[in-house]
């Protein structure tokens, strides 16, 4: 909500809990942030102790067998602690730009748990919001019990083992979606780390999210994260109980609370419907791809993605050698994380190192950045174009977040590919720096 829109107020210092359960039900803290205050607490994270009187009797009234109740809801309350804290931790750090706090806290109130408080006083509203969520939903399961006994005539033990049932699926769901909020902001919290040392060293950082550079003009201050985008995320993350898949959607969240607009629904959806051999299969395109964009950090602008098929045509199985047959790409293209054309081309003369020593554009392959230095022979109005398979704008969404493997062969492929055209591909070190308007990124190389 922006400053200037008409916002409701809130709830007076003597109103009951059932007016300020009913207010919170209908708005968000991430519209009131500049209402709250910094207020100074002692906080022991090792205690034992229930933090609300209440939740020993919400655990209760959940039926579960006593085969699995402990386990899981120990499991869980554990992951909540850790990913409440750290996003705790960042909501509370005046170092952190308003508008990351903001989605750090829009996310912890989407996927935050109903069985915890939240141990931050300044959120004391949010947790008395979540108690009576939490409340509500097992008062409203015992009448469902009742009336299903009562209407189908039933043995009351089968409600009671589908609820049983239910409540396992609730709690899982929640812990899939809180280890993903502990990752994002591991994430973040490293984000915020190495910026600080990359201030004075200007080395990069693999890690990071987004890039501030790629915010939409006079309206990155604004932006928080789309109520629409995350009904999707909630959903879809909420099944992914592989460590992979939740730190793949960790690196999302972080993405999107550093910069909105990151990821599109699509992408998600998309991420979601990967399985373990498809996920391997774009991995291995993702490690042979060659990007040039703006990299003044991971993330950035990428203005092309490929995979150059080495003078030959991957239609036609120039990259089978590698994994990468005609009918792996068509599997890549039935997901749309590829274009269906698997020869197109693209301009990478802003690659090449000019007379003056400067480039353009620097291009990033298996994480590093490299530059194509011109042998004497080569003449300078040769083009440099480079064919292959393009990744498509999901392809690339999702390309930021895949950890990249060796290709050892195909780097010395490529590396005699360039060499044709009568270029050197040499790895560098690059610093950045932007304009005073914040809009450019000049880059000055240094030769490894």
């Amino acid at each position: 909500m922006h400053e200037d829109e008409k916002r409701d107020p809130m709830p007076p210092p003597d109103a009951t809990p059932e007016e300020i359960g009913e207010f919170w039900d209908t708005h968000s803290l991430a519209d009131y942030w500049d209402e709250t205050h910094e207020v100074e607490f002692e906080v022991n994270l090792k205690s034992t102790q229930n933090p609300t009187p209440s939740a020993p009797d919400q655990k209760k009234d959940i039926s579960m067998s006593d085969e699995t109740k402990p386990d899981l809801l120990a499991t869980t309350e554990d992951t909540s602690n850790t990913a409440l804290d750290a996003a705790s931790d960042l909501i509370l750090d005046s170092t952190i730009p308003a508008p990351i706090r903001r989605n750090v806290l829009k996310a912890l109130d989407r996927l935050g748990s109903a069985l915890i408080d939240i141990p931050v006083g300044a959120l004391e509203r949010r947790s008395a919001e979540k108690r009576s969520e939490s409340e509500a939903r097992i008062k409203i399961t015992e009448v469902v019990n009742a009336q299903i006994i009562e209407q189908i005539k039933v043995d009351p033990e089968f409600p009671q083992r589908a609820s049983n049932t239910f409540a396992k699926k609730i709690l899982r769901e929640q812990y899939n979606l809180e280890t993903i909020l502990g990752f994002a902001t591991d994430i973040l919290k490293k984000t915020k780390a190495d910026n600080s040392t990359n201030e004075n060293t200007s080395e990069q950082n693999k890690e990071q999210a987004a890039d501030p550079t790629n915010q939409d003009e006079n309206t990155n201050e604004e932006k928080t994260i789309d109520d629409d985008w995350f009904n999707v995320f909630e959903k879809e993350g909420s099944q992914k109980s592989s460590e992979d898949m939740q730190r793949r959607f960790g690196r999302v969240l972080a993405g999107e609370i550093e910069k909105p607009g990151s990821y599109s629904i699509k992408a998600v959806k998309i991420l979601s419907e990967l399985d373990q051999n498809i996920a391997a299969l774009f991995k291995k395109l993702c490690s042979a791809c060659v990007v040039y964009g703006v990299f003044r950090i991971p993330g950035a602008v990428v203005h092309d993605a490929r995979v150059s098929s080495l003078g030959g045509n991957a239609g036609a199985n120039a990259l089978r050698k590698y994994g990468l047959g005609f009918g792996q790409l068509n599997i890549l293209n039935e997901y749309d994380l590829i274009i269906s054309d698997y020869n197109s081309w693209s301009d990478y003369n802003l690659c090449i190192v000019s007379q003056d020593n400067s480039v353009p554009f620097p291009f990033q392959y298996q994480g590093k950045h490299w530059v194509l230095s011109p042998l004497p022979e080569r003449d300078n109005k040769s083009e440099l174009r480079i064919s292959g398979v393009a990744l498509s704008h999901v392809g690339r969404e999702l390309f930021h977040i895949v950890d990249q493997d060796p290709m050892p062969q195909y780097r010395e492929d490529l590396k005699k590919f360039f060499l044709e055209q009568k270029l050197q591909m040499a790895e560098v070190q690059l610093q950045t720096e932007l304009s005073p308007d914040g809009k450019a990124v000049f880059y000055s190389v240094k030769w490894l």
